[in-house]
């Protein structure tokens, strides 16, 4: 039996994931053995495919930062999965794209058996980041005003999601023909490219935003400033002007000097948001809100939008897909 796995073999476009196949070995004492069914993908991938992100790592490399599967061999001294369980993994931004997964039972989540998979898939990173943004940072409460950048992505919409949840009133930027998303979620949808949302969030809001969830960075994060009230938090999450523009490729001093400020020109204060990091510094909040968010996943209360589940060979379409602004949603890789 052998494992499949995507590779980024050099920093460039989609031509540069190709899949190569590796023999399986038995799990170390302490790991389980995943077959893959789905596994997440995001932009943050795409960066480290371009070299884009911070401390990148060397190629050959496997990207992604989520997956779900079936549990099929465990080393010794594993207790608590049983061969057959259905699991979860949540990675480092590294190793994801792989049909077969060796982890530590420490870092496997448990999945109820009822869940669809490619939804539960969505919570490991959209929805965690989501959720962790509005209530262990923004403390978001009834009736707060929020801007959304990039609403009709996959944080995007788990933001709108667990924002109506919240009974938020809340503005979303996104291209004029995914305004039907963001405004099925009750949001004020704006078109970021025809209108200056300063401009308009000035005249719906003219109170100011008591949040601004921005992750494209760059001259968008100034001017997100700018919409907030005055006592309003700024969170930014990302910097993906950097896979359209180019702008500011040494970000990570910028992103660096605003956590040290902790404020914006105004005052504001500022956080700057990694799932990554914040899961090193608190993993119980990590597995906490899993298990709450799974919860609300079965109650029906939140219901995550899969924009493409695409076959696993057509990685590179995926990316594609999320490159030109294609999706809305989470995109899914199906393992077969």
């Amino acid at each position: 039996m052998r494992s499949a796995r995507a590779i980024v073999t050099e920093y460039g476009g989609t031509d540069v994931l190709k899949l190569v196949l590796e023999p399986l070995r038995k799990p170390h004492r302490g790991e389980l053995l995943i077959q893959v069914e789905y596994s997440g993908v995001a932009l943050a991938d795409l960066m480290r495919r371009k070299g884009l992100y911070p401390s990148s790592p060397q190629p050959p490399f496997t990207p992604g930062y989520d997956a779900i599967g079936i549990v099929i061999d465990k080393g010794e001294g594993v207790t608590p999965f049983a061969i057959g369980d259905r699991v979860a993994v949540f990675m480092d931004g590294v190793g994801g794209y792989a049909s077969y997964l060796y982890a530590p039972v420490g870092e496997v989540i448990p999945v109820p058996a009822s869940l669809d998979p490619a939804s539960a898939l969505s919570i490991l990173l959209n929805y965690v980041t989501a959720y962790q943004m509005l209530h262990r940072f923004a403390c978001v409460s009834e009736g707060n005003r929020v801007l959304i950048h990039g609403a009709s992505g996959g944080v995007g919409t788990a933001l709108l999601e667990l924002g109506k949840l919240a009974n938020l009133k809340m503005f979303g930027t996104a291209s004029a023909h995914k305004h039907p998303v963001v405004t099925s979620y009750g949001a004020y949808a704006i078109d970021y490219r025809q209108e200056d949302f300063v401009e308009v969030l000035s005249q719906q809001a003219p109170e100011g935003m008591d949040a601004v969830f921005d992750p494209i960075g760059g001259r968008n994060w100034d001017r997100s400033m700018r919409t907030l009230h005055r006592r309003g938090i700024f969170i930014g999450y990302g910097y993906t002007s950097v896979i359209s523009q180019g702008e500011e490729n040494d970000w990570a001093a910028r992103w660096q000097a605003l956590t040290e400020d902790g404020t914006t020109a105004n005052g504001n204060p500022v956080h700057l948001y990694s799932i990554t990091t914040l899961k090193k510094e608190r993993p119980e909040w990590f597995f906490e809100d899993v298990q709450h968010l799974f919860s609300l996943l079965l109650q029906g209360m939140i219901q995550p939008l899969i924009s493409h589940r695409i076959p696993f060979h057509e990685v590179a379409r995926a990316h594609e897909l999320l490159e030109t602004s294609k999706a809305t949603g989470k995109i899914v890789l199906v393992h077969s």
